[in-house]
């Protein structure tokens, strides 16, 4: 039986809800601890308007693998939470997706603004995807990191 390969792809604002200090984006301790426990569950994709640098720095400092990834969303990339419009971000994360080789067995997107399309779409996706919407003001919790390993537990096995 071979490994399965579970993508988490993980907002920062509104889920991590970090503070910048010095150009840096900072988590607070339990957090921080909760996105370590997320990255032992799948690889963390970034999946934010911040810039590379931005999670870049972040990744070291949450001691994530130096290979984490993150998509490459457009600058002028415009949504407002209060609007019931499509997720703005979808199209973008359909298009990154589309272009892994390999494909990923499963899908984690944790984001505090995902829109009926969004569920739309992870209910067509041929593999598993899991949506999590923390509240904004509340961030990812501990029942959010519960609720993705019952995910990520109930996944079948991949063959070998």
């Amino acid at each position: 039986m071979t490994a399965r390969t579970v993508l988490i792809l993980l907002d920062v604002d509104g889920v991590l809800n970090p503070r910048l200090v010095d150009q840096r984006l900072v988590l607070d301790p339990a957090r921080a601890e909760l996105v370590r426990q997320l990255a032992d569950l799948g690889s963390i994709v970034w999946a934010t308007t911040w810039s590379p640098t931005h999670t870049f720095h972040l990744t070291r400092d949450l001691g994530l693998s130096s290979d984490t990834e993150g998509i490459a969303f457009p600058r002028n990339l415009h949504f407002d939470p209060s609007n019931p419009a499509p997720t703005a971000k979808l199209h973008w994360v359909a298009r990154w997706l589309a272009r892994q080789d390999p494909q990923p067995d499963a899908v984690i997107w944790i984001d505090d603004i995902l829109r009926h399309d969004a569920v739309g779409w992870a209910t067509a996706q041929a593999r598993p995807t899991h949506l999590v919407q923390p509240d904004l003001n509340v961030g990812l919790t501990a029942a959010h990191l519960d609720a993705v390993r019952l995910f990520v537990d109930g996944l079948a096995p991949t063959p070998s």
